[in-house]
């Protein structure tokens, strides 16, 4: 299957939080590249965020971007099947700290 690579953390992190896998990510120099299967959605999502019309759940874009930091700031240089789940909304661990802020 063609692939679709990027190196914009916040076009990575909605396509992850719009329901997209990460498939691999690699880093050359300090910089790290991002990996997706190539798809007319992922496309269509691409064209949706640099247009200014991408909508995601606010959290999960917020959770998909602390994890591809977490993935920019270790020490792997390089990573296959990164096999990235995207987090789902109402887990018990988000449960717990909404119910400790009220």
């Amino acid at each position: 299957m063609d692939t679709y690579t990027n190196r914009d953390i916040y076009c990575s992190s909605y396509l992850i939080a719009a329901g997209m896998q990460l498939k691999s990510f690699h880093k050359t120099n300090g910089i790290t590249t991002f990996e997706f299967d190539n798809s007319e959605k992922l496309q269509d999502l691409v064209q949706e965020y640099y247009s200014m019309n991408a909508f995601v759940n606010a959290m999960q874009y917020g959770s998909a971007i602390k994890n591809l930091k977490s993935v920019i700031h270790s020490n792997t240089n390089s990573k296959s099947n990164y096999n990235y789940e995207r987090p789902t909304l109402c887990t018990s661990k988000w449960i717990k700290e909404y119910k400790s802020i009220l």
